[in-house]
């Protein structure tokens, strides 16, 4: 939009230097040559700002016609300054040309664009030309302001062609980016349901596998009928995470959801001892929230089937920007690198829930020394 009046001020500054240090008659340099010119380019440029800026008919009509007077002028009052060798064509006055040409760029329409730029052209060169015969100079083909419009209308033709093309193309882009975020959608969703069945139906399975020959206790009697529960109503899994409102599984408040878990744990017999507050997973929007207290208790069941030992120690804390939740054992312990790799349990239940949120889990373990996990999840807005 500012290109013509750039143009039109670097004539400005030109006629300043005629005017001022290359005097065409006898006497001093007068600056005050310049006047005349630099005030016919300055009205020359409220016009071509009309027509990038105004597009009504009646304004554009207005536009054109303020510009053709003002070339007119224009090339009448810098005849002066001018060599007598210098025709039509001179830089001088090709600039206030190619300037008229530009201020058509911008319209809505190809048909508009190409119209007032060629309208533009034809009447600021006329009067540049005019202006010239009437000073008595040769009149001659201004080349640099022909091949302006030239490229200028080539220019406008290859874009509008371009956008087009783009815009033909922006329903079948908008369809796949669609396609693709749904894809990503049901993929997280598949993934928090693996989650929640692995940490509950066939972790509560394997924990009874592990009961003695017998009558089953009340509290695994209870767990199981939990677990069946959620199997009837496996459609609910595919919910965003944090809306899940299965009855006994997920609770409305975090203390409700961890408490949940440690009851769930201590019916399978696993005493947790609790440091810090769990409070502070209010901290967490609802879905990190989830996914922490879901890792926290598939880490706990972890210490069951596999730890050797009925006591395990959770800390919960609040550091920075960050909220963490350790589970630590003195059991059995592990070596990392030895997990087989259809150990669902750490892969799926813990690192992927916390990578799901932007968060991380790390394992420290060794056979004979117990396991130590680490989760991290950062606050909103972090």
């Amino acid at each position: 939009m500012w290109l013509s009046l750039i143009l039109l001020a670097a004539v400005a500054i030109i006629v300043g230097v005629l005017a001022s240090f290359h005097p065409q008659t006898g006497g001093d340099a007068d600056p005050w040559r310049a006047a005349v010119p630099i005030a016919s380019l300055a009205v020359m440029g409220g016009g071509a700002y009309a027509l990038q800026r105004l597009h009504g008919r009646v304004e554009t009509v207005i536009g054109l016609m303020v510009v053709c007077a003002a070339a007119f002028a224009y090339a009448l009052s810098v005849e002066p300054l001018l060599t007598p060798g210098q025709k039509s064509d001179s830089i001088v006055l090709s600039l206030p040309v190619v300037a008229a040409t530009v201020s058509g760029v911008g319209r809505r329409s190809l048909t508009s664009c190409l119209v007032v730029c060629g309208l533009g052209y034809a009447s600021a060169s006329s009067a540049a030309l005019l202006g010239a015969h009437l000073g008595g100079r040769e009149v001659v083909l201004d080349f640099t302001a022909f091949g302006s419009f030239i490229a200028i209308s080539l220019l406008l033709v290859v874009l509008w062609v371009a956008r087009r093309g783009a815009v033909q193309q922006a329903p079948a882009l908008d369809r796949a980016a669609k396609t693709q975020q749904s894809i990503v959608e049901e993929a997280r969703l598949l993934g928090h349901a693996s989650s929640l069945l692995h940490d509950t139906v066939l972790g509560d399975l394997h924990a009874l596998a592990m009961l003695a020959p017998g009558t089953i206790p009340d509290s695994h009697l209870a767990v199981i009928r939990r677990d069946l529960e959620l199997l009837e109503r496996s459609d609910d899994l595919m919910r965003t995470p944090g809306t899940i409102a299965i009855p006994g599984l997920i609770e409305s408040t975090s203390e409700s959801r961890l408490a949940h878990v440690l009851d769930r744990v201590g019916a399978l017999g696993l005493r947790v001892i609790v440091s810090g507050d769990a409070a502070e997973l209010t901290a967490l929007d609802p879905i990190a929230e989830e996914a922490l207290v879901g890792a926290v208790e598939q880490c706990l069941v972890n210490v069951i089937l596999h730890a050797g030992v009925s006591i395990a120690e959770l800390a919960i804390a609040v550091s920075g920007d960050e909220v963490t939740a350790m589970v630590a054992d003195s059991g059995r312990g592990f070596v990392s690198s030895s997990t087989p790799a259809d150990r669902l349990g750490l892969r799926i239940s813990v690192y992927d829930r916390m990578l799901g949120v932007g968060g991380s889990a790390t394992v420290w373990s060794r056979p004979g020394a117990g396991t130590s996990v680490l989760l991290t999840v950062p606050k909103p807005g972090a």
